[in-house]
């Protein structure tokens, strides 16, 4: 996902992840973060988020696109994809935005 990030940047593709499980451990999630030199925002939900949106979450990862307005603009793409393959299904809902 940073390489993803880091090559789409520019074109206003922005990610930010979810960490799921970060809520009872914060530090052991931001060292993970740091040693992998990720640059992304990720979140650390809490019980609210995690009740009102994760819990309808079937599997992980799953990923949405999202516009600027914070609305889902593709399907959910559920389990992991290369960056090649993100990046043909962001440039595809791109053009359908724009």
């Amino acid at each position: 996902m940073q390489a993803l990030y880091t090559e789409m940047k520019e074109q206003g593709v922005n990610v930010i992840g979810i960490v799921a499980d970060g809520i009872d451990n914060e530090i052991g999630v931001l060292n993970i973060l740091r040693k992998t030199d990720v640059t992304f925002e990720n979140i650390i939900p809490n019980e609210e988020f995690i009740n009102d949106f994760l819990n309808k979450i079937s599997a992980v990862p799953t990923s949405l696109l999202v516009n600027s307005d914070g609305e889902i603009i593709a399907k959910p793409i559920v389990g992991s994809r290369d960056k090649e393959e993100y990046k043909g299904i962001i440039e595809e809902a791109l053009k359908n935005i724009k």
